[in-house]
C-alpha cells in the first residue's frame, strides 16, 4: 500500500470520528433544549455528550501519530537490521496520559522467521527505556510485511494488597472491590460499599463495581464512567439504595494519583514518616440526578502507599477524630509488603473494638515503586 493512500485512509478515519462525534453532540443539544428539569431526557442528553467526548479522544489520538526523528529511525533501522529484520513506516502516537505507543511494519531479510522478542529488544535498546509487544501481535516475524506495536513499559510498579472482615453474625461482606491494570498505564483500584450490610449490600456495591470495569475497559475515562453509572442507576439500573464508591486511579507512567470520591471513608498516603489524609464530603451514588463527588490530585514517589478504606474500619474506632487516628495507626505499620500492610491495619483497627466489626471492614493499600529510582 503506498504511503498516499495510507495518509488518506487515516484522514477518512480521522473524519468520520469528527462526523459522528458531532452528531452525537447535536442530538445531545436536541434533546437538552427539550428536556425539564426532572425529565429523564436530560439523563439521555448528558450520555450522548459523553459519547461525543469518548470519540473526540480517539480522535485525538490520532491525531498524535508522529513519525520519529531521522537519527532515532536510523538507530533502530540498524538494531533491527543486526538482528535479520527490516523495517518502515515507524511512527509514534502519545496518548492523553504521555505513554507512547511505536508502531511500525516489519519483515524478515530472508525468507527465515524471528522471533517478536528480538525486535522488542531492539526498540527498546534504541528508546533507552523499556517497550513491550502488544497482545495483539503477531508472535513471529515472517518474509512479509506486517503491523506490530509496541507498548511503552510503565515507569512505576504498582504492587497491592487487600484485607477484608465481615461484619458480626453476617455471612456475606456488603463491601465490593476492583484492583485492576488497564491497557492505557492505569491502575485502578475502587471499593463500593452498599447501604446496610449482609446480601443487599452485597449486590447492590457488586453491581456499581461491575458496571465501573465495563466502562473503563471500554475507554471511557472515571469520571465519565460515574456520570453513566450514576445516571443508570437513578433510572432503574438498581434498586435505589445508595452506594458510596472511593477510587484510586494511578498514572503508572507519571505517578499522579487521582482520588475520586462519592461518600466514601478518607484515603491516606503513606509517606516517609508521615501520612496525609484525604477527606471527601460528597454524597453516595443514587442520592442526586446530577452526581457530585470529590477529585483530588496527588504525586506519588518512590515508596509511597496508598490506603483506601470501608467506613466500618473506622467505625472501629473510638476517638472523636478518627481520620486522625487511623492515620496515626498507618504511620505506625512497619511492614512494607501491601498485603502484610492491609492485615496489620485492619487487626489493629479490630483491636479497637476488642475484634468485633460493627460494619463491613475492607482495607486495601497501594505500594508505589519507581523502576527508574536507584
Amino acid at each position: 500500500m503506498s504511503e498516499n493512500m495510507q495518509d488518506y485512509r487515516v484522514t477518512y478515519s480521522i473524519n468520520k470520528l469528527s462526523e459522528t462525534a458531532r452528531i452525537f453532540r447535536r442530538l445531545g443539544e436536541a434533546y437538552e433544549s427539550t428536556a425539564d428539569a426532572c425529565d429523564e431526557r436530560n439523563g439521555f442528553s448528558r450520555q450522548l455528550f459523553l459519547v461525543a467526548d469518548v470519540l473526540e479522544e480517539c480522535m485525538t489520538m490520532q491525531v498524535r501519530t508522529k513519525k520519529l526523528n531521522r537519527e532515532d529511525e536510523r538507530n533502530l533501522v540498524v538494531r533491527c537490521m543486526h538482528q535479520g529484520i527490516r523495517i518502515r513506516d515507524a511512527r509514534l502516537a502519545q496518548n492523553g496520559r504521555g505513554k507512547y505507543e511505536l508502531i511500525l511494519q516489519a519483515r524478515t531479510v530472508g525468507r527465515s522467521c524471528v522471533s517478536v522478542k528480538k525486535l522488542e529488544a531492539a526498540i527498546s535498546q534504541t528508546a533507552q527505556c523499556g517497550y513491550m509487544s502488544d497482545d495483539y501481535n503477531h508472535m513471529v516475524v515472517n518474509h512479509k510485511y506486517q503491523e506490530f506495536v509496541f507498548i511503552q513499559n510503565d515507569r512505576f510498579r504498582i504492587l497491592t494488597g487487600v484485607a477484608r472482615k465481615n461484619k458480626m453474625n453476617e455471612k456475606v461482606c456488603g463491601d465490593n472491590f476492583m484492583i485492576k491494570k488497564f491497557p492505557c498505564g492505569k491502575m485502578s483500584a475502587a471499593i463500593a460499599d452498599g447501604c446496610g450490610s449482609g446480601e443487599n449490600a452485597f449486590l447492590e456495591s457488586r453491581h456499581v463495581i461491575e458496571l465501573m470495569e465495563n466502562c473503563i475497559e471500554a475507554s471511557f475515562n472515571e469520571k465519565t464512567a460515574i456520570d453513566l453509572i450514576n445516571a443508570a442507576y437513578m433510572s432503574g439500573g438498581g434498586t435505589k439504595n445508595p452506594v458510596t464508591m472511593d477510587m484510586s486511579v494511578i498514572n503508572c507512567q507519571t505517578g499522579m494519583l487521582d482520588c475520586i470520591k462519592l461518600g466514601a471513608a478518607a484515603t491516606f498516603i503513606k509517606r516517609d514518616g508521615w501520612v496525609e489524609i484525604i477527606k471527601s464530603t460528597t454524597l453516595p451514588i443514587g442520592v442526586l440526578e446530577n452526581v457530585d463527588y470529590d477529585c483530588t490530585t496527588k504525586k506519588l514517589y518512590h515508596s509511597d502507599y496508598v490506603v483506601m478504606v470501608s467506613d466500618g474500619v473506622l467505625d472501629n474506632l473510638s476517638g472523636i477524630n478518627k481520620e486522625e487516628e487511623l492515620a496515626q495507626i498507618i504511620n505506625n505499620v512497619n511492614v512494607r509488603k501491601p498485603k502484610a500492610m492491609a492485615q496489620e491495619i485492619l487487626e489493629m483497627s479490630l483491636k479497637m473494638n476488642c475484634m468485633k466489626a460493627l460494619d463491613d471492614c475492607t482495607v486495601l493499600v497501594l505500594g508505589v515503586f519507581d523502576t527508574y529510582d536507584k
